[in-house]
């Protein structure tokens, strides 16, 4: 998933008892906001350090995030 040239971070960001996920490309500004993930914190910091260590770009992040949710389903 590393692409060389890219710098994303993620943040988790809480919203009424749901928590999403921040990500901005700090070399262009581009930004990604994926609302209601889960209630549970753990769940979303966790997607959020997936995405930080595997430096996913911000145009990936929600299919990134789909594929670990919908995963344990598919076994």
């Amino acid at each position: 998933m590393e692409q060389e040239g890219i710098n994303p971070e993620y943040r988790v960001i809480g919203e009424e008892e749901m928590f999403g996920i921040f990500g901005e490309e700090k070399s262009t500004g581009e930004n990604v906001f994926i609302k209601q993930i889960s209630p549970e914190p753990e769940t979303v910091f966790r997607l959020a350090e997936i995405l930080n260590k595997n430096k996913v770009s911000v145009h990936h992040a929600k299919d990134v995030i789909k594929d670990c949710l919908l995963n344990p389903l598919y076994k």
